[in-house]
């Protein structure tokens, strides 16, 4: 049985321009990153949740 040399392997250079090297993105990925409506109802969304999250840490210590 022959063994495989380092030279038959593709050697894996990292930050290269590569096409074969990411996924590219679904169409649905592509919408919702270029839709403003839908932009605005995240940043409104995680805006929110970051207002409860840290209304609940201040709470506990201006009760004491």
């Amino acid at each position: 049985m022959e063994n495989k040399k380092d030279d038959d392997l593709m050697e894996y250079v990292p930050y290269t321009s590569d096409s074969r090297s990411f996924i590219a993105p679904t169409q649905y990925t592509l919408f919702t990153r270029l839709f403003i409506p839908w932009q605005l109802i995240k940043f409104a969304h995680y805006n929110i949740k970051m207002l409860r999250i840290l209304s609940k840490g201040h709470g506990r210590f201006m009760d004491e």
